[in-house]
């Protein structure tokens, strides 16, 4: 039984399943990652850069430097769950926040993490919640913008959690490129 599918190691294995799966997908091939991440990043006003700067640095509203993912929360979670039997994938993490913002993350994920951790004072804390992620102001935008631009490559219409999945790992494709050294 040492690797059954507990209600907390079925989540974030499929969680990092969908978000694997997406990096690998062919239906969304021709899509540009860099530059839609790039989009999602900049536009609006609450967009990414709003908090994390137009160098990824941070500014007063967000102090993580997206340079450094070793301090990024996400990867303090995997880091935390080294160990125990359960491994989490911090990109994965990351674009889930993406996807959900910080409040969507915490109550989806949150209390499962914590009670999975055999130190659980030791569980880092929850994503702050106003980070809106893609649930911010900018998202009709955004949507509007990957639905022309899969048409006009000639690719399929996708529903909007494949959208809302290209918009996240688009995102993180653009951090991981443009900021981390």
């Amino acid at each position: 039984m040492k690797y059954a599918l507990t209600p907390m190691r079925w989540v974030l294995v499929s969680t990092t399943v969908l978000f694997c799966s997406l990096a690998n997908t062919s239906q969304f091939g021709d899509v540009d990652l860099y530059e839609l991440g790039k989009k999602v990043y900049t536009t609006g006003a609450e967009s990414c850069q709003t908090c994390h700067g137009i160098n990824g640095a941070g500014t007063p509203r967000s102090k993580v430097n997206l340079g450094n993912p070793t301090s990024w929360k996400a990867f303090e979670y995997e880091a935390a769950l080294r160990n125990t039997g359960l491994v989490m994938n911090s990109d994965a993490v990351a674009q889930a926040v993406i996807s959900l913002g910080g409040r969507g993350w915490n109550e989806q994920n949150f209390s499962k993490l914590r009670a999975h951790l055999t130190h659980p004072e030791q569980t880092p804390k929850p994503f702050d919640e106003n980070m809106v992620g893609l649930n911010g102001p900018n998202k009709k935008v955004l949507v509007t913008h990957v639905r022309r631009l899969l048409r006009k490559a000639g690719l399929p219409k996708a529903n909007p959690k494949e959208i809302e999945d290209l918009l996240s790992a688009s995102a993180l494709t653009y951090i991981k490129e443009e900021f981390v050294k």
